[in-house]
């Protein structure tokens, strides 16, 4: 049996320190637990612009068109689309060699689409014209943005090569 040291209080000093302990414990975990998950903000929910899904391109001499439809916003909860970006790879002999290398796109195009965001749409069939040099081979897609800028999922792509005359 331990005999516990009486202060002038009438309180026994091993029970003293066993109460400082469990209310210092206490309010660490407090501190240490906090008010939330920890991390990096997020951006509210939205939900994402609509995708292309029927890119098709046709070629004529060294020019090559590129046409898809557009989705339209009736009844998708998807948010209305404010640009298409068309984007573009072409690679050399060397790099389609390289099964490793990565494809580099560039934004070739920007296309504005005039409609408010309230209003519902009706999908439309848009395209894109542009020359292109001989030697390469190209790969394109676009991606929908919406107003705040926010991009959707790619479209499907397409590829072809242009031989040199």
């Amino acid at each position: 049996m331990i005999k516990c040291a009486r202060i002038h209080t009438g309180v026994c000093l091993h029970h003293k320190w066993s109460l400082v302990l469990i209310v210092l414990l206490g309010g660490l975990s407090f501190v240490w637990l906090g008010c939330g998950k920890k991390g990096p903000p997020r951006p509210p929910r939205r939900p994402l612009p609509p995708v292309v899904q029927d890119l098709q391109h046709t070629i004529q001499g060294d020019v090559v068109e590129l046409s898809w439809t557009l989705p339209g916003t009736a009844g998708v909860s998807a948010s209305a689309p404010a640009a298409i970006k068309v984007f573009r790879a072409a690679q050399s002999d060397a790099e389609i060699g390289c099964e490793t290398c990565p494809i580099r796109f560039v934004a070739v195009a920007e296309i504005p689409i005039h409609e408010k965001p309230s209003e519902k749409s009706e999908p439309r069939t848009l395209s894109f014209t542009e020359t292109i040099d001989p030697g390469y081979r190209y790969i394109y897609k676009v991606i929908v943005f919406d107003e705040y800028g926010i991009g959707g999922k790619d479209s499907n792509t397409v590829e072809f090569d242009l031989s040199p005359d």
